[in-house]
């Protein structure tokens, strides 16, 4: 079983998708049925991300109980907080303080968030590390893996 209701959920969640995005993932569900399932109308009609919540609740608790060694959720997140700075929606400063704070508060992520605001810190005192090669290649060393997370997420809402 494919967690689609966490995939949804953590997506949104993080940013990068916006309610016109889960509501037309939903839409193209429906359309495809002859029968719409509940849980998708209503993400279809979702205008934030409480009602997104909503929607997907009982989906969400029973996945929990059903699918194992489900990827940590926060994992995830920070990996959409990476596609949004590699598609230029997010700065380097904004997405390692974002990564730090889902770290430190979200369902435990794989990196400490120490770690996010370490980087956070010394970019913020020294500017021309941007330009460092070596900055960069931690940067993405840091975070393919979340990369790869998120990308394989995506990649299977498109196939539900």
């Amino acid at each position: 079983m494919i967690p689609i209701a966490h995939y949804l959920f953590e997506i949104s969640f993080s940013g990068y998708y916006q309610k016109k995005d889960w509501q037309n993932w939903a839409d193209k569900r429906i359309l495809k049925q002859t029968s719409a399932e509940e849980w998708l109308i209503n993400i279809s009609l979702a205008n934030s991300i409480e009602m997104l919540s909503n929607a997907l609740g009982d989906l969400l608790i029973s996945e929990r109980f059903e699918v194992k060694n489900r990827v940590p959720s926060s994992d995830a997140t920070i990996g959409y907080y990476y596609l949004m700075y590699l598609e230029g929606k997010l700065s380097l400063q904004e997405l390692l303080l974002n990564s730090g704070d889902e770290a430190d508060g979200g369902e435990g992520a794989s990196v400490e968030c120490e770690e996010f605001y370490a980087i956070s810190s010394d970019l913020e005192k020294n500017t021309l590390l941007m330009e460092d090669n070596d900055f960069q290649r931690k940067i993405s060393v840091l975070y393919e893996p979340f990369r790869k997370i998120a990308q394989l997420h995506v990649e299977e809402l498109e196939r539900y």
